[in-house]
């Protein structure tokens, strides 16, 4: 089954006299992308001209533990394991446009 995607693409560049010029871009997913991952905790890195997103999943249990051992003022462990589900390289431009869509997408505080 093919999902298809409609995604907006925001481009504000010299040549189009400083207007943002939006464009819909029909995305199919690729033979693997098929495959729903599941993320609870995120970690981003910046680097020469690309932001690196590495979606990871930490264990009900041991976010339980490490609330838990938070409320009741005990220590808590320097580092936790969590598995990687998944890691992308954006360029900036795609990484901006991603904090664009998401601001719109979520409800502010």
């Amino acid at each position: 089954m093919a999902e298809q995607n409609d995604v907006p693409i925001e481009n504000k560049t010299e040549t189009t006299g400083g207007h943002v010029l939006q464009v819909n871009v029909r995305m199919q997913q690729g033979e693997h992308a098929g495959q729903p991952l599941y993320s609870n905790f995120v970690s981003v890195q910046g680097g020469q001209g690309i932001v690196i997103v590495d979606f990871g999943f930490l264990d009900p249990q041991t976010m339980h533990t490490l609330n838990r051992l938070v409320r009741a003022g005990e220590k808590i462990p320097d580092t936790v394991g969590a598995r990687m589900s998944c890691r992308i390289a954006l360029s900036v431009e795609a990484a901006h446009n991603l904090a664009h869509q998401l601001n719109q997408l979520l409800p502010k505080k």
